[in-house]
C-alpha cells in the first residue's frame, strides 16, 4: 500500500547544518552501523481512542509528509561526494502492513518497528520516511514509524508522532508549521545565519583552546566484545531525585545529570577540565518550535574540577556555563570542521572530546516535577543491550526512560572506559543525585569504589 501526496512545494537545497553534522556521524561510524542513527516511533490506539478505518489513516500519513518538506526530502551526493537534497512536490511513500488478531496486535507492531529500523536509509532513492500498520479486522491498532536520522531528530520524531495521533483523533493540525526545511536552509545561509554561527564558534575555539585533546586518550586494557558495550540503569530514586535537585537550583533535569556526569568523570580520568559535548535539541526559538527537521547538533560543556565542593554548589556555578553550551549549539558544520583543525594545528595535537551527552527524552518530560526523593539509591542492577564493534564516539551518556522510569545508559569504547568504570559511573552518578537531593555532599570518590 502507498500514500499518495501532492501539491507540495519542490526545491533543491544543500544539508542544513545538523543535517550535515548527522551525515559527517553516520559516515564516520560505517555502513554497518549506519542504522543505529535511526529513529523509530509506535503509536498504539486504545480502545475508545481509535482503531482507525485503514483508509483514514494511510490518508493521514499522506497528509502528514505533504506537510513536513523534510518527509518528503531525498538525499543525494554529487560528483564530489558532497550531499545534498531535493524536496519533492509529490510522490508516493510505500506502507507496510502486518495483518494480525487482536491479541498479538502488541507484539506484531514492536517486531515491525524493529524490522523497519534494521537498515540503514539509502541515499538518492528513498523516502526518508517507512511507516508500518497493525491491521485488526481491518482497522488500523497501531502506527509504526522510523524516520532518516537526516529528515529528522528525536523532537521532530514525537511531533510527527503527536501531529498523526492529533490529526486521526481531531480531523485536522492546530496550526502551521513554524518553518519547513528549505526556509531553514536558506535563514542559515542569510547573514543572521553566519553571525549565528560565527558566535557560537568563537565559544567553541576558545573552549577547545583549554581542554584536554582528548577525554580517554588511552587504551587501558583489552576490548569487550563486541568492542563498545552498552549498559542502561533505570532508578526510580534517581527519577525523584534530580526532579528535587532541578527544582531546588531551577534548572534542568539534564543540566543536574550532565554536571553530574562531569563531576564524576574528570577525575576519574585524571583530568582537571572535564570536556563534554551534549546532543542539543535547538527549539528554543518559535521558527524552530514546530519544525520537522534534524537541529540537533553538539554544544561544549567544560567543568573544573573542585574536589571540595558539594553537587549543589558545582550546580551554581556550572549553570551559566551548562545555557552558554546549550545557546552555542548552532553553527555552520563545515566552518567547525575548520576551526576544529585551525585549533589542533596551534595546540600540534587533534583536539576532541569524543564525550558526549544525549537526552533523548520527549522535551516535556525533561522539566522537573515536584517530588519526596526515595530512601536512597535501590538495587537495580546495570543491564547490559546488544554492543557494536565499531562507534563513531569514545563515550556517550544517554538519558532516556524505560518502562516508564528514569534511565541512564552509556556506550563506552571498552578499550578507553572498561566495563566496570561504566557500572561505577553510572552507579556514582545516582548516589551523588540522590544523596544531594537530601543534603550538600561531596562528591563520591568512584576511585574508591573500583
Amino acid at each position: 500500500m502507498r500514500a499518495q501526496f501532492a501539491g507540495g512545494r519542490e526545491g533543491k537545497a544543500r544539508l542544513a547544518w545538523g543535517q550535515r553534522a548527522i551525515w559527517d556521524a553516520v559516515q564516520q561510524a560505517g555502513a554497518a552501523n549506519a542504522h543505529f542513527f535511526n529513529i523509530g516511533r509506535l503509536i498504539p490506539f486504545a480502545r475508545g481512542r481509535g482503531p482507525f478505518p485503514l483508509d483514514d489513516v494511510v490518508a493521514g500519513i499522506a497528509a502528514l509528509t505533504l506537510r513536513h518538506e523534510a518527509l518528503r526530502a531525498r538525499t543525494h551526493v554529487d560528483a564530489d561526494g558532497e550531499p545534498f537534497q531535493v524536496v519533492h512536490g509529490e510522490g508516493a511513500l510505500p506502507i507496510r502492513l502486518a495483518e494480525c488478531a487482536d491479541e498479538e496486535a502488541d507484539e506484531v507492531a514492536e517486531v515491525l518497528l524493529a524490522d523497519l529500523g534494521r537498515t540503514a536509509f539509502a541515499p538518492g532513492d528513498e523516502w526518508p520516511a517507512r511507516f508500518g500498520l497493525v491491521v485488526v479486522d481491518g482497522m488500523v491498532r497501531h502506527v509504526v514509524f522510523v524516520l532518516c536520522h537526516l529528515a529528522a531528530d528525536d523532537y521532530a520524531a514525537d511531533l510527527v508522532a503527536r501531529e498523526l495521533r492529533n490529526l486521526l483523533l481531531r480531523g485536522g493540525f492546530p496550526v502551521p508549521p513554524s518553518q519547513q526545511l528549505l526556509d531553514l536552509v536558506t535563514e542559515e545561509e542569510s547573514g543572521v545565519g553566519r553571525y549565528r554561527s560565527e558566535a557560537a564558534l568563537a565559544h567553541w575555539e576558545k573552549g577547545y583552546r583549554r581542554i584536554p585533546p582528548a577525554m580517554f586518550p588511552a587504551v587501558v586494557g583489552p576490548p569487550a566484545e563486541p568492542r563498545w558495550s552498552r549498559g542502561v540503569l533505570t532508578s526510580h530514586a534517581l527519577e525523584d531525585a534530580v526532579a528535587v535537585v532541578a527544582t531546588r537550583h531551577h534548572v534542568s533535569t539534564a543540566t543536574v545529570l550532565m554536571t553530574a556526569v562531569s563531576v564524576l568523570l574528570g577525575p576519574l580520568l585524571g583530568h582537571d577540565v572535564c570536556a563534554i559535548t551534549p546532543i542539543v535539541h535547538n527549539r528554543y526559538r518559535p521558527a524552530t518550535r514546530n519544525l520537522v527537521a534534524t537541529l540537533t547538533q553538539l554544544g561544549l560543556f567544560t567543568l573544573r574540577h573542585d574536589p571540595q565542593a558539594p553537587l549543589a554548589k558545582t550546580l551554581e556555578q556550572s549553570h551559566s556555563d551548562a545555557m552558554r553550551s546549550y545557546r552555542h549549539a548552532q553553527y555552520d558544520q563545515r566552518a567547525w570542521d575548520a576551526m576544529v583543525e585551525k585549533v589542533s594545528a596551534d595546540r600540534d595535537v587533534r583536539v576532541y572530546p569524543s564525550c558526549c551527552f544525549n537526552d533523548v527524552r520527549p522535551v516535556e518530560q525533561r522539566t522537573a516535577a515536584q517530588g519526596v526523593p526515595t530512601d536512597g539509591p535501590c538495587p537495580a542492577e546495570v543491564e547490559w543491550l546488544p554492543g557494536v564493534e565499531h562507534f563513531n564516539c569514545d563515550f556517550c551518556f544517554v538519558v532516556t526512560r524505560q518502562a516508564g522510569t528514569l534511565a541512564i545508559g552509556l556506550t563506552a569504547d571498552t578499550c578507553r572506559f572498561p566495563r566496570d568504570r561504566m557500572v561505577t559511573l553510572m552507579r556514582g552518578v545516582e548516589e551523588l543525585v540522590v544523596e544531594s537531593a537530601y543534603r550538600d555532599t561531596r562528591p563520591v570518590d568512584l576511585r574508591a569504589l573500583r
